[in-house]
């Protein structure tokens, strides 16, 4: 019994692990290298520890908030908990502004992709619109279907997604070239750090795993500390060969951010055009369909009690994001910034900070783990999030 016990802790650590990391590797890494080539690789890579660093920081600070509690909770209830009513409306006002920031990336990303499949199929130009409204509909018929018919449809992005990633690097590493990567503009390498943000964003799940783990400390830190270092690397790698391949990395200038036009041109007449389409495809739809669900699930759960018909929560949930992303192109990385720039760092920088500095020293709850460094260590945090917030700013 005890054997079978560990191998089922063993799961569910690995399952916790991986969870961490699916959350983070997604629609991120399609705008990522268009950025990482204004900087250059090694600054870019500094951009990248640093954000694994700090998410990682701010992720255990949640995990200790969440241990305050016997009852099973989320950053609603905490916020309420330290800050009342005040802090959990301000809180689910930060998830909304969150979720469709990110939301209006993706559909414009989503959009030039349709956009791309389209005049692969049929030799000609559609307006923006039309892969826009081809990207949402295909979204929300994918949720309409229910939870089988997303656990369905997302295991089979990321089997493509992982596929297509795999081929890539391995055929993209021969066109590698070492002199690529010695470009660098550490002035550039500050405007990574939003997208960064988003894609290094797995905070929301801590609550869960807390639970899902049994509060069993050791396999959380485990989970979070491993499972955000796996997409760190993921990250590193794919920069290496995307930006490995680009010369004169200075002259860069895309217009959608999207990888896709980052390497238009170069490695033609080999099948990495094609792959490289595949994977923005791949990344956008398992990183959307997630986001959407999440912003289903918030109109649904803001409107429990009242007779309101589905199709008004659909509408609630993607009208606004919707006129935005036709209204104003090319708003993929803009977005993307704005919500890890802004909403993301204030959600998950300075909100743990403030959660935890309240809860040990206002409040003097004592939980079963406390992160270490004390008052020094939550200032630099707390300075850290507000230089983050207001090099986005500014």
């Amino acid at each position: 019994m005890k054997q079978i016990a560990e191998v089922s802790q063993t799961r569910n650590l690995l399952g916790a692990t991986l969870m961490v990391t699916g959350c983070c590797i997604g629609a991120g890494m399609i705008g990522l290298p268009a950025l990482s080539a204004l900087a250059g690789f090694v600054p870019a890579l500094a951009a990248i520890l640093l954000a694994y660093a700090f998410t990682t920081a701010t992720g255990l600070l949640l995990l200790e908030a969440t241990l305050w509690f016997d009852r099973e909770v989320n950053l609603l209830s905490i916020a309420q908990f330290i800050f009342g009513k005040v802090g959990k409306i301000g809180v689910g006002l930060l998830f909304l502004f969150l979720f469709n920031g990110i939301f209006v990336a993706y559909l414009d990303a989503g959009g030039q992709i349709f956009g791309t499949l389209l005049h692969a199929l049929f030799a000609q130009e559609f307006p923006r619109e039309v892969g826009i409204f081809l990207c949402l509909i295909c979204v929300a018929l994918t949720i309409f279907t229910g939870i089988r018919g997303v656990d369905r449809t997302n295991r089979l992005l990321l089997i493509g997604l992982v596929l297509s990633y795999a081929l890539i690097v391995g055929m993209g590493l021969s066109f590698v070239q070492m002199e690529n990567l010695s470009y660098t503009s550490w002035k550039s390498a500050l405007s990574i750090l939003p997208i960064l943000f988003i894609s290094f964003g797995y905070q929301n799940l801590v609550p869960s795993l807390t639970y899902y783990l049994r509060k069993n400390i050791a396999h959380i830190r485990f989970a979070i500390v491993v499972g955000n270092l796996i997409p760190m690397l993921v990250y590193t790698l794919w920069n290496f060969v995307i930006l490995g391949m680009i010369k004169e990395p200075e002259k860069v200038r895309v217009e959608n951010g999207l990888v896709t036009e980052l390497l238009q041109g170069l490695a033609s007449g080999t099948v990495i055009p094609f792959l490289l389409n595949a994977f923005a495809f791949f990344a956008m739809f398992t990183s959307f369909i997630t986001i959407a669900i999440s912003l289903v699930d918030f109109f649904r759960d803001g409107l429990q009690g009242k007779k309101v018909p589905e199709w008004l929560v659909y509408t609630l949930a993607f009208l606004p994001s919707l006129v935005i992303a036709l209204s104003i192109p090319n708003l993929f990385l803009r977005a993307l910034s704005f919500a890890g720039g802004v909403v993301d760092v204030l959600l998950y920088g300075i909100l743990p900070v403030c959660l935890v500095w309240v809860g040990r020293y206002h409040k003097q709850v004592r939980g079963p783990y406390q992160v270490g460094g004390n008052r020094l260590f939550l200032t630099a945090m707390f300075l850290a999030s507000l230089a983050f917030l207001l090099l986005r700013v500014s």
